[in-house]
């Protein structure tokens, strides 16, 4: 690889939902082109370009570029639009509190080439018999490779076929391709000049990264999955607060007193050794400086795990 220090960057993600939540995200072919049409379409509507997507039977990865607002607008829309669906099939119950999306900042351009590589691989980590740019749910030959294949152009559809085909009724750029299956050609909507002038510079560095080692891949996969374990972990805790509570007071915590509230989150402190300030602050509805100075936590010292923010 090519010996420069890495440059900061600061408008690329990597948005993916949390795979562990659901059996089934795409269960149909039909499933899975509507996902992969919807981050393209999205990305329009939202300003938002993609460098990179794979979806997966239960979860989905992708990387994009854009201002924080923007994204944070595209991961909301996402899950708007995949949770309307389901709602329409009649499965809303199945997917109710489970299609959660996580954002994650990447610091430098060495880490974007290496989750785009993640994201570009991960069929072939989840069994995929052949290479990944052959998997049908990602980018396909976008990555120097001579895609030669005669797609349709969006501009062979009047507007009503448009908004019928691709379930939406923004208008899409007209050189957009799709195939035969209704889905968009990511070769379409994929920021290649970005990709090829300022990512991989050239074939040899592509390659070079393509070849990342089993080591890093399996940290990233357990840097993805540590916010949604986290995540369920407080719910969890959120739980046991609050059979406690009603165990204790006969009320849920919104409704104790402050001195029940402090009584409440001084117990779970002292039986929790894995607690932070601030978590536990915020589950028990308590002013955080109050708890602190309780619990005697100064504000600039983590607590006792230090895995834990303070």
């Amino acid at each position: 690889m090519d010996n420069f220090a890495p440059k900061v960057i600061d408008d690329c993600y990597h948005i993916y939902s949390d795979g562990t939540r659901l059996s089934v995200l795409c269960d149909t072919e039909e499933d899975y082109v509507f996902i992969m049409n919807q981050i393209a379409i999205t990305s329009l509507y939202c300003d938002v370009r993609i460098l990179c997507q794979e979806v997966m039977r239960t979860h989905f990865h992708l990387i994009a570029k854009g201002a924080p607002d923007k994204i944070q607008k595209y991961k909301r829309e996402i899950k708007r639009l995949i949770t309307r669906r389901y709602n329409r099939d009649g499965l809303g119950d199945i997917v109710k509190d489970a299609i959660q999306i996580a954002v994650d900042p990447i610091k430098d351009d060495e880490e974007l080439r290496r989750k785009i590589i993640y994201v570009f691989r991960n069929c072939t980590e989840a069994g995929f018999r052949l290479l990944p740019e052959e998997y049908p749910w990602g980018p396909g030959l976008v990555y120097y490779r001579q895609d030669k294949t005669t797609y349709r152009k969006v501009s062979e559809l009047d507007y009503r076929e448009q908004c019928r085909l691709f379930r939406t009724r923004i208008k899409l750029p007209q050189n957009w391709e799709f195939d035969a299956k209704g889905m968009l050609v990511p070769r379409s909507y994929f920021d290649m000049q970005y990709l090829h002038n300022e990512v991989f510079l050239s074939p040899r560095q592509f390659i070079a990264f393509l070849n990342v080692k089993k080591k890093d891949l399996i940290e990233m996969e357990a840097a993805d999955a540590r916010p949604f374990l986290e995540k369920q972990d407080e719910g969890k805790l959120l739980k046991e607060m609050e059979h406690e509570s009603t165990r204790r007071f006969k009320k849920p915590i919104k409704q104790l007193s402050q001195a029940d509230k402090i009584h409440l989150a001084t117990y779970f402190w002292n039986e929790r050794k894995t607690l932070s300030v601030k978590q536990l602050a915020r589950l028990s509805r308590l002013n955080e400086a109050v708890l602190r100075a309780i619990v005697h936590v100064p504000a600039n010292t983590a607590a006792r795990n230090p895995d834990w923010p303070g």
